[in-house]
């Protein structure tokens, strides 16, 4: 009841995560933060991957392809897409994976000072929820402020080097479960290769012409997904073999 985004949850409802979500989710934090702890993380992406209040979950959303990330760690994902995509395990993910990159690269802050610099920072400084249970911080009170100035999830877009960067972030963070298994054997894997295969999969639900809501918020997928295959492409032989798939 006292959730600072309340207000969008009423328009998204959340409903039952019956495609496994919150536990891909928490999977993925749990290997970034042991790439972090035993400094297997080069790019130092998942130094403060701890810090965050890491919340993962579905919400209903009809006819909404699309999934999004706010400040303080929140990511949904619509059952929409999950219903028409049909995505395996390993390209939910990857999809977990990119939303948490616009998290850890606080694209959402960004995006905020970009759009709305003086209006979004006075309404953070000086937010009342009305609820004196929970004292939000100054990331989550900006983050009430983004999802309460969206009038619908299309609203809160992210720029091409954005999605460039949360998808380096989605690879690197399911590389890390099969750097990080032999530390820890209970760990899930997830092959990297399932970033460019959830990409051309939401491509091709498009029809190639790029006019749906994920692209609207989600811009540059096909040029991504060249780059994404270039990549793995530029990986060494003995790289490529520590990936079973």
């Amino acid at each position: 009841e006292g959730s600072p985004f309340l207000s969008l949850e009423r328009k998204y409802p959340p409903v039952p995560d019956r495609w496994g979500v919150k536990s891909i989710g928490s999977a993925l934090v749990k290997s970034g933060t042991i790439s972090a702890q035993f400094g297997r993380d080069e790019n130092h992406l998942f130094d403060n991957i701890h810090l965050y209040h890491w919340d993962f979950g579905v919400v209903h959303a009809p006819q909404i392809v699309n999934a999004f990330a706010l400040p303080g760690g929140v990511v949904r994902v619509t059952d929409t897409l999950l219903r028409v995509l049909d995505l395996t395990d390993g390209e939910l993910a990857a999809l977990i994976g990119h939303e948490m990159g616009h998290v850890l690269h606080r694209h959402s802050q960004k995006r905020a000072i970009r759009n709305r610099l003086l209006a979004t920072i006075w309404e953070a400084f000086t937010f009342d929820d009305q609820d004196d249970t929970h004292e939000e911080s100054f990331g989550e009170a900006v983050g009430e402020g983004l999802w309460k100035s969206a009038s619908f999830l299309g609203d809160m877009a992210f720029s091409r080097a954005d999605e460039y960067q949360a998808d380096e972030v989605a690879w690197d963070v399911l590389a890390s479960s099969y750097n990080n298994y032999h530390v820890q054997k209970n760990i899930r894997q997830f092959h990297p290769k399932n970033v460019r295969r959830l990409l051309k999969k939401l491509w091709d639900f498009q029809g190639g012409s790029g006019s749906t809501t994920w692209e609207s918020t989600h811009p540059g997928t096909k040029d991504r997904i060249i780059a994404l295959e270039e990549k793995w492409d530029k990986l060494k032989s003995f790289d490529k073999r520590k990936f079973t798939v």
